[in-house]
């Protein structure tokens, strides 16, 4: 029984074979497979980040590790196409062309700094005791007792304090790197 089913299946093979060698190059068999056409860019996924800093950082749903990242900040065409290799519109444009996305994918751990300078952080350009979360990017806020908040800050509020003098935290938080620190690190 064996070998007749061994016998069948050669002459199977050989049968379809010869099938194929009378068959005219040009024409297609059912068997043949067809892979869709690029049609266009597609995002490209990198292990370096193909931005500097990043505003609008998106974590993409899909469960890998390390995270994968797109930024969505809104860039120049010029600038879009020297750093990425697939630009797009931004979803919602009525006249596209002006300003693209990066839709390249950054695969990695950290997707980098926000490009805000520090004098958009609420509570200033600096910051000695930062408390942020664990997640990526990270949520941030800062504790610093200071004189008087930023103008930037939304929620200054006084605090108890041992000076004879009132202090104020800002108690606004930020997503991103929570900036330098004011004072340096002291090395014990």
């Amino acid at each position: 029984m064996a070998a007749a089913s061994i016998l069948f299946f050669l002459l199977a093979g050989l049968a379809a074979a010869s099938h194929g060698s009378t068959e005219d190059d040009t024409t297609t068999t059912t068997n043949t497979i067809r892979l869709p056409s690029d049609g266009g860019t597609l995002a490209a996924t990198r292990r370096t980040r193909p931005w500097k800093c990043c505003d609008n950082i998106e974590q993409l749903p899909v469960r890998t590790n390390p995270p994968q990242w797109r930024c969505n900040d809104e860039l120049e065409p010029g600038q879009c196409f020297r750093q990425c290799e697939a630009c797009r519109d931004p979803p919602g444009r009525p006249f596209p062309g002006r300003p693209l996305i990066c839709d390249d994918v950054f695969w990695g751990d950290d997707p980098g700094t926000s490009c805000a300078p520090s004098s958009e952080w609420p509570w200033g350009p600096c910051c000695d005791f930062a408390i942020c979360t664990k997640s990526i990017p990270p949520i941030c806020h800062c504790s610093d007792e200071v004189e008087s908040c930023a103008a930037a800050c939304g929620q200054c509020e006084m605090v108890d304090s041992w000076s004879w003098r009132p202090l104020f935290v800002c108690r606004d938080s930020f997503t991103g790197d929570p900036g330098p620190r004011c004072t340096p690190a002291m090395d014990n």
